[in-house]
């Protein structure tokens, strides 16, 4: 069973994960879109900003601090201009999205 903080959580991830994957993908081809990326970075990073208070599924907990780096070293390279290492990074099985998917997994949208 998956708590409700949980559930909330990856309710509010939903969308801005979905914007960001798009924008990830699109700002590798059109460099134009990087202002966008930061941007979409930046709102995933204010919803891990509200912490870990009332989740208790280890899976997330474990994830969120790495997440928090994470998008701080995508946030880092899309202001260099290397879209392509922050989707990688983004992208990267252990230390990028793919745990938050099997944390959110059954949840709506994921």
């Amino acid at each position: 069973m998956t708590s409700a903080a949980l559930e909330a959580r990856c309710a509010a991830l939903r969308q801005p994960v979905v914007d960001l994957v798009e924008t990830g993908i699109l700002a590798t081809m059109k460099p134009s879109e990087m202002p966008v990326l930061r941007e979409r970075i930046a709102v995933v990073q204010s919803v891990l900003a509200q912490g870990t208070d009332g989740i208790e599924e280890e899976s997330y907990l474990s994830w969120h601090p790495v997440a928090v780096a994470t998008l701080h070293r995508m946030e880092q390279a899309a202001r260099a201009g290397d879209a392509g290492e922050a989707w990688r990074l983004f992208k990267e099985p252990t230390t990028g999205f793919f745990p938050l998917s099997q944390s959110c997994q059954g949840q709506p949208g994921w």
